[in-house]
């Protein structure tokens, strides 16, 4: 029959499922102050300042190391002026869009001229260190594939080809001639046998490069003003680029222009040829008649009369000549839709649709020829392109015939009108008729000769002194100050993205970071109490030959870590005090979380008191507690199960506890355990003490503990912060649950001192209250001037 006391003193067998199981409380969505954010920052700003160091550190090192780029620019003026003579209404072309004039300077022919004007086919690929030469001139374009520039003497030199044979000598500063090419150079520095090796590149390659260093756009909208401008770490090479490409495209649109011009006046006189013809045969025709009637003039009636017809005539002949115009251009437009050829459209007086679907059509043509640099013809993109061209050419073609058939038919007007005048000249004497009609044809044709004669002149004179339609507004220069890196624009943004990365990342971590950390952790996530947290116990890490001094007994009676065991051991007294004899059992999830210095110690503290304690190393795989303790490992409980002896059980004087080690490591731990004959080691223990520790291994890779747990009145678990996942801290739980243990709480062993960035703002130990209340020295309490005027300020700021 047991008595009163042995009853209260036993655990509560009922089943599991009849048993009150906490669980962990639905977490309770908390305000977040700023001061939250803060407390992220300040936990983990080391790994803040390491990105921010790093990142602006390689920014810095990128901004001081990287070779400076030049940028070199030229600003055009394109537009077309007004057309006020036939020249600009006959020729085969108007003037293009802007878009398609800003393609023509990103064109590869132009950027190949400049390429071959610099010679920036050619590459220094080695040369010896200490020569210093200047290339003056250099205009090798053969079928030189390498040459080498080497010195005879200070200040000659000799050239040689890729086989190594000499081609020319020369002086520096000497011009020197190979055939065709020729080479000029300055020699600064260098002593015979120094060298210098040119290597020509492929020029598609080099072309390239130019291009993608290249910028060609309009400056605002609808100005008609280009800016050119070319990137190099040369400066006189960015200034040199620019000027020759704009220099050859101003060539360039003078070509086209002179040969526009020269068609117009090849037009123009082939028409004078056969008006001239007719002027001659007509005046003839005229003398002779005159001589042969002797009728000279004609009379009122008759002059009017012919004035009137003169006038249709040359009506008459201007549709014509437009007519003709038309024709030519309905016959080149036929032929490009047929050889999908590009086609410029002329300009024809009084047809709007045409200057619109002219412009449309160049603007497709610039976006077709710049797809060409990166697509091939058979590209879904250029055949679209190209349909839209046949499309908007189509259409043009269109127009050109509708307003031919409405020339045609004002030609047929001016017939009939013509005809009226002739049958009003019926009326008039027959004589004096047929010197009307011959004055007529004469004086026509003298008219349109004295017109076609004019406008050739007109375009002689144009076609002589054709101007490029650009105007250069700015020359490039050399630049003075590089465009790239931008020193204080990098270190800004280097300054920025190191902040952002490093403040991005520590918040990252913490979102990642799912281990317990803090006592609101433990309830929220695990529906347990916390009974205690130890901070860092000092040389416990440091000095791990001397596990000793994890003891509180080697420490001071008024530190931190003391006191937190005497917290810890209030706790516990609370919870059982009704309670005389006590079985605890501690345990942790994993291993390595100070499960036996937690033991050890609160054994201590308990005995302290004058308890009778008894503190028995139940993990028997890796026993630590007789190295803190300071015994020998053996004889311990597995020789006091096994073998009986008695003799394993040790009276310690400090701490004054009774102690028993776990003993020899057997093959079969679990089964040591859960055997009867530990269960009567416990309830005669139960009547012997006071207080009886087991420490036991952690849940999660053995079972031990859970075979334990059943014959102890208290379960109290060991956490460390900022170590346990949350996951594998329920996984424990529910395991010691599964067995129907009672877990009284957790304590949390900060061994680290990871988790002090978590509670140490709020946690009573180790902080300047607890120091000054208990009178610790002062000499650790003592605040420099600069600290104690920042104390106060942060003081005032957060009362």
């Amino acid at each position: 029959m047991l008595s009163r006391d042995e009853k209260t003193s036993r655990p509560d067998r009922r089943p599991m499922a009849e048993q009150p199981v906490p669980r962990p409380l639905p977490s309770q969505e908390k305000e977040v102050h700023l001061s939250d954010y803060l407390n992220v920052l300040l936990r983990r700003w080391k790994i803040a300042a390491i990105v921010f160091a790093l990142v602006f550190a390689g920014v810095a090192t990128y901004t001081f190391v990287a070779q400076p780029v030049y940028e070199a620019s030229s600003t055009l003026e394109i537009g077309g002026k007004k057309k006020d003579n036939l020249l600009d209404e006959i020729k085969a072309g108007g003037e293009g869009s802007l878009q398609t004039e800003i393609e023509k300077l990103r064109s590869r022919s132009l950027a190949e001229q400049v390429v071959r004007r610099l010679n920036l086919q050619w590459q220094i690929t080695d040369y010896s260190s200490g020569l210093d030469v200047r290339l003056l001139q250099f205009n090798f374009n053969g079928d030189f594939p390498q040459l080498r520039i080497e010195l005879t003497g200070p200040s000659a030199f000799r050239l040689l080809d890729h086989a190594g044979r000499a081609v020319a000598s020369g002086q520096s500063g000497q011009l020197v001639g190979v055939g065709k090419e020729s080479l000029q150079i300055e020699i600064a520095a260098g002593k015979p046998g120094d060298f210098l090796v040119l290597e020509q590149q492929p020029v598609d390659t080099i072309v390239d490069g130019l291009l993608s260093a290249l910028t060609v756009a309009e400056v605002g909208k609808m100005t008609n003003v280009v800016r050119v401008a070319y990137r190099s770490t040369d400066p006189e090479r960015a200034r040199d680029v620019v000027n020759l490409l704009v220099e050859g495209y101003m060539s360039l649109n003078v070509a086209q222009r002179t040969a526009e011009a020269g068609k117009a006046v090849d037009f123009i006189t082939s028409q004078l040829e056969g008006v001239k013809s007719r002027l001659d045969r007509s005046e003839q025709e005229l003398q002779e008649y005159k001589v042969q009637t002797g009728r000279v003039t004609l009379g009122p009636e008759g002059n009017t009369l012919l004035q009137k017809v003169v006038t249709v005539e040359q009506q008459k002949a201007d549709l014509a000549l437009k007519r003709q115009r038309l024709d030519l251009a309905i016959e080149e437009l036929s032929r490009a839709l047929r050889s999908n050829g590009s086609f410029t459209p002329p300009t024809i007086e009084g047809v709007p649709q045409i200057a619109e679907l002219a412009g449309k059509l160049a603007e497709l043509e610039a976006e077709r020829k710049a797809m060409l640099n990166d697509y091939t013809p058979a590209h879904p993109a250029v055949i679209k392109i190209q349909s839209d061209i046949h499309r908007v050419q189509d259409a043009m073609l269109s127009t050109y015939r509708t307003v031919r058939q409405e020339l045609a038919l004002g030609e047929a007007d001016l017939g009939k009108t013509l005809a009226g005048f002739e049958a009003q000249m019926g009326e008039i004497p027959a004589a004096e008729l047929e010197l009307a009609k011959r004055m007529r044809v004469n004086q026509v044709n003298s008219e349109l000769y004295t017109f076609l004669l004019q406008k050739q002149q007109e375009a002689s004179i144009a076609e002589a002194s054709t101007l490029s339609a650009a105007t250069v507004i700015d020359k490039a220069l050399t630049p003075l100050k590089p465009v790239k890196p931008n020193k204080p624009k990098n270190l800004a943004l280097g300054l920025v993205l190191g902040i952002m990365l490093g403040v991005g990342l520590v918040f990252l971590l913490d979102y990642m970071d799912q281990s317990i950390k803090t006592s609101d952790d433990v309830r929220d996530r695990l529906g347990l109490t916390v009974l205690g947290i130890i901070p860092r116990i000092p040389f416990a890490d440091e000095d791990a030959t001397l596990p000793v001094k994890r003891l509180v007994t080697s420490l001071s009676s008024r530190s931190p870590v003391v006191e937190s065991f005497r917290a810890l051991r209030t706790n516990i007294n609370f919870i059982t005090a009704r309670e005389s004899h006590k079985v605890i059992l501690i345990t942790s999830s994993l291993p390595d979380e100070g499960k036996s210095t937690v033991s050890g110690n609160l054994a201590a503290v308990l005995a302290q008191t004058g308890a009778r304690v008894l503190l028995v190393g139940c993990d028997l795989r890796r026993p630590s507690l007789y190295a803190m303790l300071g015994q020998s490992y053996e004889p311990g409980l597995t020789n006091l199960l096994v073998e009986g002896n008695q003799s394993a059980v040790r009276k310690l004087a400090n701490p004054p506890l009774d102690f028993l080690p776990a003993g020899r490591i057997p093959p079969n731990p679990a089964e040591i355990l859960a055997s009867s004959r530990m269960k009567k080691f416990l309830d005669m223990a139960r009547e012997r003490y006071d207080y009886v520790i087991l420490d036991a291994p952690p849940v999660l890779p053995v079972t031990d503990a859970q075979v334990l747990a059943p014959l102890c009145d208290l379960v109290l678990v060991v956490l460390e912060p900022c170590r346990v996942p949350e996951r594998a801290a329920q996984q424990m739980v529910e395991s010691l649950y599964a067995v129907d243990a009672r877990i009284s709480g957790v304590i949390l062993n900060d061994k680290s001192g990871r988790g002090f960035k978590y509670y140490g703002s709020y946690n009573y130990y180790g902080n300047k209250y607890y120091r000054g209340y208990y009178g610790e020295s002062m000499d650790d309490a003592r605040e420099t001037p600069v600290v104690s005027a920042v104390r106060r300020v942060w003081e005032k700021l957060n009362s």
